[in-house]
Formats: C-alpha cells, sequence, structure tokens
C-alpha cells in the first residue's frame, strides 16, 4: 500500500538479472501537470532482460504486453514518437505507468 505521496520526477525502476546485470527505466515528467516528457533507458552489457514490460497483455501475462520498451545496451533516450506511441496506449502520465505491473523480461 502506498504512502500517498506523489512521486517525484525523475522517476527511476531497476530490474537485476541473476548475477547483478541491470535494466532501467527512467521517467522524467512534469510535476505540476504530471504529463510524461521523456524516457531513458539503460542496460547493462549481457544483461539477460532486453525489455522494460508494462502492464499485461490480454492474456494476463507481461510478455505480451502491447507497452513493452525495448532497452538496448547502454543508455538510450526514447525519441518523441516512441513516448507518443505509448500515449495512444494509455501511458501518458507517470500515473499511468506506476499504476500498473512493471517489470523486466524477455
Amino acid at each position: 500500500m502506498g504512502t500517498g505521496v506523489p512521486v517525484t520526477s525523475p522517476w527511476v525502476q531497476e530490474f537485476t538479472d541473476y548475477v547483478g546485470r541491470a535494466v532501467r527505466i527512467t521517467v522524467t515528467f512534469n510535476e505540476a501537470t504530471r504529463a510524461i516528457t521523456g524516457i531513458t533507458t539503460y542496460r547493462d552489457a549481457g544483461c539477460l532482460f532486453p525489455n522494460i514490460l508494462i502492464g499485461l497483455g490480454t492474456d494476463g501475462i507481461p510478455d505480451s504486453t502491447d507497452k513493452a520498451i525495448a532497452v538496448p545496451e547502454g543508455t538510450t533516450i526514447l525519441t518523441n514518437q516512441r513516448i507518443n506511441q505509448l500515449a495512444t496506449r494509455g501511458l501518458s502520465t507517470i500515473e499511468d505507468i506506476t499504476a500498473l505491473n512493471i517489470t523486466a523480461g524477455r
């Protein structure tokens, strides 16, 4: 259960594989409107998780979500076009993301 304190920008979520290699998503947003203004991803070389999975697919499985973000090795800044694609899938505010199941996967 949450504490009722709103998250502040940037919001960061990180996942590690069994040997500690990480995949991470950082979301910046306007703290007044809560609208997403940027998304950056990072993946350690050799990390077993190439995707950030937001929400569940229609079958209830994270791997089939239509809100997956591919994370190549290194740091990647998502383009405005990609952020707009996520917005059309219901991810336009930080709460749209944090209200869903978030994990890393294949």
